[in-house]
């Protein structure tokens, strides 16, 4: 009986191939076998790549490294101007008086340093407290009452995209698929929705005092973070694809979503029930080196009867 048993549930695992084999390569000049027949005798060494399946390495690699030439070239937008200048609102709370506001305004245009907030405490006129809560108003976020950080389903942030705004992930809320993130300085729109489209979750931003944000960054920093790697500053975009793609082969990763974060790439690998970050920090292209997209043509030049021509 035992043995009958075994031979009606063998199909099974022939059942779970033969739905995977049904993926096609998303590489349209792929040059594997196209029929699922084929492709069901063949080991699946595939990688989901943005939500589609690249069935081996070299179609990976030119997969990511054409997402890479798109996500290279964008420029992160200008930060959108403040709804009302932050002495203004404070102003308007009556937490700080004109005269205050144009003696810290003064006093940080002749030190050519320092954000306003801060001139504001420096001066004695408001406490931290106060310019956090007028920031949250400024940004129409809630304010933060805790920075205890809990573990997510979804993974830590990389450290260097924490830093560059200085954010921190604070708690993720599984029934609504919610990860909220306190800043330390302006709310980033752009970076947020960067990370909603690798992390797969929704966000919710809200404000913390910066230099409570800046300590637990400095702590962070001090700690091992083994599954997260920095490159950089990096130039080409086909590099960035062929050390991507090495890692993904090396580690054997199911899964991999990438985004352009402010100065970053971050490639985030799924591997199993963990993951690895990959992160690109990219340079600025020196004006010697020549562009390959756009190579220019050579111009004849214009002889003496090509000039005497109407």
């Amino acid at each position: 009986m035992r043995n009958l048993l075994k031979t009606l549930t063998f199909p099974t695992g022939w059942t779970k191939r033969w739905e995977q084999a049904r993926l096609p390569c998303g590489l349209v000049s792929c040059p594997s076998p196209k029929s699922p027949w084929t492709r069901i005798c063949r080991p699946r060494t595939g990688t989901l790549l943005q939500g589609v399946y690249y069935c081996q390495p070299k179609c990976l690699e030119t997969a990511l490294i054409a997402q890479l030439a798109r996500l290279y070239p964008w420029a992160p937008a200008a930060p959108p101007p403040n709804r009302i200048p932050l002495g203004l609102l404070m102003v308007a709370r009556g937490w700080l008086t004109h005269e205050q506001v144009v003696t810290a305004l003064a006093a940080q245009q002749s030190a050519r340093s320092g954000k306003i907030g801060d001139w504001f405490e420096k001066l004695g006129f408001a406490t931290e407290e106060q310019v956090t809560s007028a920031l949250g108003l400024q940004w129409g976020c809630p304010v933060a009452s805790s920075l205890d950080a809990a573990v997510t389903p979804v993974g830590p942030i990389p450290l260097g995209i924490m830093q560059a705004f200085q954010m921190l992930p604070l708690q993720f809320v599984p029934a609504t698929n919610t990860l909220y993130i306190a800043f330390g300085e302006r709310v980033d729109h752009a970076a947020l929705y960067a990370i909603e489209k690798v992390l797969d979750c929704r966000t919710r931003p809200c404000v913390r005092e910066r230099k409570s944000v800046a300590a637990r960054l400095d702590q962070m920093r001090q700690q091992p973070r083994p599954h997260e790697v920095e490159f950089g500053p990096m130039y080409d975009c086909t590099e960035i694809g062929r050390i991507g793609a090495s890692y993904m082969v090396r580690l054997g990763a199911d899964d991999a979503r990438l985004d352009r974060v402010g100065p970053f790439i971050w490639l985030r690998l799924g591997v199993r029930a963990s993951h690895t970050d990959l992160l690109f920090r990219l340079g600025v292209e020196p004006p010697s080196v020549p562009n390959v997209l756009s190579p220019s043509l050579p111009v004849r030049p214009a002889t003496a009867s090509s000039a005497s021509m109407p």
